[in-house]
């Protein structure tokens, strides 16, 4: 096992995408140590793929693909613009509630930062915000999108584990508007520490309606995927094809924004970006069973669980462990490697599946925002042109109030299974 690791930690170094970092070890091991196993590699990726809610994933990213192309975004800019855009730093509440929004649509972080982020960094940079908090507020904003459902990282971690999707969707609504109000928090102390611009226009009352109107068809998509799944109507796949096929109706005929070769990129989009997601879990379902055929996870669970069985001071160790690992390992992976490990264990302490389901998929949605390897503030580098270092420090004091809601729904379990138990879901 030293093998894998040491060329684990040598193929993050140089960088390697995620997939071939834990393929190539995990192949080299089995060559060189079990050779018997290749029979079976074949088999187990395919088992790793090979579920059915997985339908879901390449659904959700072409409805964000289809929001994207369609300008959807540029609406609920304007209808959040409208609401509370008059307010001192209004421009960055615009930001956090348009990320709020756009979750309810994307299921994914990076499609936020896609589709909003080259309309409200320049937005803001134009009314005198620094370029990079206007970077580092929409990375931290982002990360509500694989937390406020739909959730791709919802539908992966539900599968792995034998959770609910509904459950675990109705399980991400209050920690995902926690992390946005904390987040509006942060930006109201900052805009009047730093003094940023307020806009001279005052609210109206015929603005917003216009701009709710406009914006309405968009708004209706979340509601529309969140009620049929929670109210038994559809399946999370079936929700996803809804959503795709209402956006596309929306984007032709409504909105009139897209057309044969904007279609042709949403599909070339969702193809690369399902296959790359379908290779890291086929790679990551290898790593992790060649670590269990070793019982490396029974090894990790003793000695982490052997000094203790107070189960607030294994979550503690847990939410650490998990910070650390988000740091540097893409979500995904790090959900599939690590969840198995701590869940029997946790599960056995009397910790609600869907708590615990919650508590794990907050927790390395941060790891998106933190240095040194927070994907998020990479991609929001390359898309502002500021330094990651940079975006980095402006996205700090985020990240620390972030942390405080992680541990706030880590020992208030009601926090994450209130609505679960409110629409009968427990």
């Amino acid at each position: 096992m030293v093998l894998i690791v040491v060329t684990f930690i040598l193929f993050l170094i140089l960088g390697m995408p995620i997939a071939f970092t834990m393929g190539f070890p995990t192949l080299l091991y089995i060559l060189l140590y079990r050779p018997e196993w290749l029979a079976i590699v074949p088999n187990r990726i395919f088992t790793g793929m090979d579920v059915f809610v997985f339908l879901a994933i390449p659904f959700f990213i072409m409805a964000g693909e289809i929001m994207s192309e369609a300008k959807i975004a540029d609406r609920i800019v304007r209808f959040v613009d409208s609401a509370v855009g008059h307010v001192r730093g209004g421009l960055a509440q615009v930001n956090v509630f348009d990320s709020m929004f756009f979750a309810g649509i994307s299921g994914a972080a990076l499609a936020d930062i896609a589709a909003l982020g080259s309309i409200v960094i320049p937005a803001m940079e134009k009314d005198g915000y620094p370029k990079k908090f206007s970077a580092a507020l929409t990375a931290v904003t982002s990360i509500q999108g694989p937390i406020i459902p739909p959730s791709i990282i919802i539908v992966i971690y539900a599968s792995i584990m034998g959770s609910s999707v509904g459950g675990l969707f109705a399980a991400g609504f209050i920690p995902g508007i926690l992390l946005g109000l904390s987040d509006c928090v942060i930006v109201a102390v900052q805009s009047k520490r730093r003094r940023f611009p307020k806009r001279e226009t005052p609210f109206s009352f015929k603005d917003l309606f216009v701009s709710l109107a406009k914006g309405l068809p968009a708004l209706l998509l979340p509601a529309i995927i969140l009620g049929g799944i929670l109210g038994g109507i559809f399946t999370p796949t079936e929700a996803g094809a809804v959503a795709v096929f209402y956006g596309l109706i929306l984007g032709f005929f409504f909105l009139r924004e897209l057309d044969l070769p904007a279609f042709i990129r949403i599909l070339k989009s969702t193809i690369i970006k399902t296959c790359t997601l379908f290779l890291i879990v086929a790679f990551a379902t290898i790593f992790s069973w060649v670590l269990a055929m070793e019982n490396i996870p029974q090894l990790i669970g003793q000695y982490v669980f052997g000094w203790t069985d107070n189960k607030y001071l294994i979550l503690f160790t847990m939410n650490i462990i998990f910070l650390f690992m988000g740091t540097w390992l893409e979500t995904t992976a790090a959900l599939i490697l690590m969840g198995p490990v701590f869940a029997p264990a946790l599960l056995n302490l009397g910790i609600h599946p869907l708590h615990l389901g919650m508590v794990m998929i907050v927790n390395l949605t941060i790891g998106l925002i933190t240095p040194p390897f927070g994907v998020c503030l990479f991609a929001v580098s390359s898309l502002s042109g500021c330094k990651v270092e940079d975006v980095s420090r402006e996205a700090l004091p985020f990240i620390l109030v972030n942390v405080g809601v992680l541990f706030l729904i880590t020992y208030f379990p009601p926090v994450v299974l209130f609505i679960p138990k409110l629409i009968g879901l427990l």
